[in-house]
């Protein structure tokens, strides 16, 4: 199994019969790799795409135009994103089988949804914007909103994958959170069974990082230091 991290939210997985896409939206050529999604998107594996909601900076419709090279793929996307076509549009709740891939679909505290996957005998889960968004300047009624909204996404998570057991968790710990921006991660792991922790939604911020290592001990937590690299391989 390969993971690649691109930017941001976006990473490509590739397991034995699989190819895995999340959120991708750009490839950036600052501080980048070898990584290249148009040579990840030639093979005959079955290639899921996944979009978690219609933000900039988790959807660029440009990936509807792969199909034309690659007919291999399938689109599972967020039903905020207004597209037409043949896609797979989910919310949450939706449980769904693509391709022999089960996927079931979480909520948000931000836009869209979130992501659990199983294929090939491991298990992902991509957050999008799912998060306990707590910024140092809002306001009392802000901060109850906000933590009520979350508890009640993860409550929801936890009664669905009391069983199970998260291999990979990429989850975003957005430094202009400042000493709010492990709130969600942390509570997420008191919560849910994680092996793997992968972090995104870092702005090219990735020495928070090392922050977050620093806070967690008892997870393998996944490094990244430059966009469009090959941060996985077992």
């Amino acid at each position: 199994m390969k993971v690649f991290y691109i930017y941001h939210s976006g990473f490509a997985i590739e397991t034995e019969k699989y190819k895995l896409i999340f959120d991708y939206y750009m490839e950036p050529k600052r501080n980048s790799g070898n990584f290249n999604i148009e040579n990840f998107i030639i093979d005959n594996k079955h290639i899921l795409v996944f979009s978690s909601h219609s933000h900039g900076d988790h959807f660029n419709k440009e990936i509807l135009n792969w199909k034309e090279k690659n007919p291999n793929i399938n689109y599972i996307l967020s039903d905020d994103i207004e597209e037409n076509g043949g896609y797979n549009f989910v919310k949450e709740g939706d449980s769904l089988i693509v391709e022999g891939v089960e996927i079931n679909v979480f909520g948000s505290t931000d836009l869209g949804v979130s992501y659990f996957v199983k294929c090939d005998g491991k298990s992902f889960f991509h957050a999008g914007d799912l998060n306990w968004w707590a910024w140092s300047d809002d306001t009392p009624e802000e901060e109850k909103y906000m933590k009520d909204l979350y508890f009640n996404k993860m409550e929801l998570i936890e009664k669905k994958l009391k069983e199970e057991e998260i291999d990979y968790l990429f989850y975003p710990v957005d430094p202009r959170l400042e000493e709010y921006s492990f709130l969600g991660i942390k509570y997420f792991i008191e919560k849910i069974r994680v092996r793997n922790i992968i972090p995104m939604h870092m702005w090219d911020k990735y020495e928070i990082i090392k922050n977050l290592k620093n806070e967690i001990k008892d997870i393998n937590i996944i490094e990244i230091n430059k966009n469009c690299e090959e941060i996985l391989k077992i």
